[in-house]
């Protein structure tokens, strides 16, 4: 296995750029902004500060990270998916101080301590970023939710985003209910 390539500065990059123009425009035509300055607050290099499951036909439901509370409330709040229905999963989140490169979603999802899916989603590499921005997957087309008497219940689910430097940015446990209705 082959060691992570060396983290680059960009405000260092961009110090050494700074005469040739061409460079400087093909850097911000990647969405790397050269004026971009990172919290001195917050170290953190990946933000996630919203999961939700988003449905064709109702609302969404989710959570919220904006603190380690929410984060340990999470593996307590179900999220209720009425069975059959279509859904998504969207991430916002904002990328801080450097380039996060081969972000990923690693979620397992048991039933009676059995694992039933164990998924691996590239989400992507991106520079940082003021702004939050959200991300729909599967992109282009809907899940469908189980269904059938044998498929209601409560699921335990474990996710995971992680890098291609095996940097763990957030890990949170959450209940998946599927229901008959979305009442229960």
């Amino acid at each position: 296995m082959s060691a992570p390539p060396p983290e680059v500065n960009l405000a260092a990059h961009y110090e050494k750029e700074r005469a040739d123009p061409a460079m400087i425009k093909y850097l911000e035509s990647l969405g790397i902004d050269p004026h971009y300055v990172g919290p001195a607050d917050d170290p953190r290099r990946v933000v996630i500060n919203e999961f939700a499951i988003v449905f064709k036909d109702h609302p969404p439901v989710v959570l919220h990270f904006n603190n380690q509370a929410d984060v340990l409330r999470a593996a307590s709040t179900p999220l209720v998916v009425k069975e059959g229905s279509s859904f998504k999963i969207r991430v916002t989140f904002r990328v801080q101080h450097n380039v996060v490169l081969g972000l990923k979603i690693l979620n397992t999802v048991s039933k009676i301590g059995k694992t039933v899916a164990s998924d691996e989603e590239m989400l992507g590499t991106y520079p940082p970023k003021n702004e939050f921005q959200a991300l729909e997957i599967p992109r282009l087309e809907w899940n469908e939710a189980p269904s059938g008497l044998l498929m209601r219940g409560d699921y335990k689910s474990k996710m995971k985003f992680v890098d291609d430097d095996n940097k763990v940015h957030l890990k949170f446990e959450y209940i998946l209910k599927i229901a008959r209705d979305w009442s229960e």
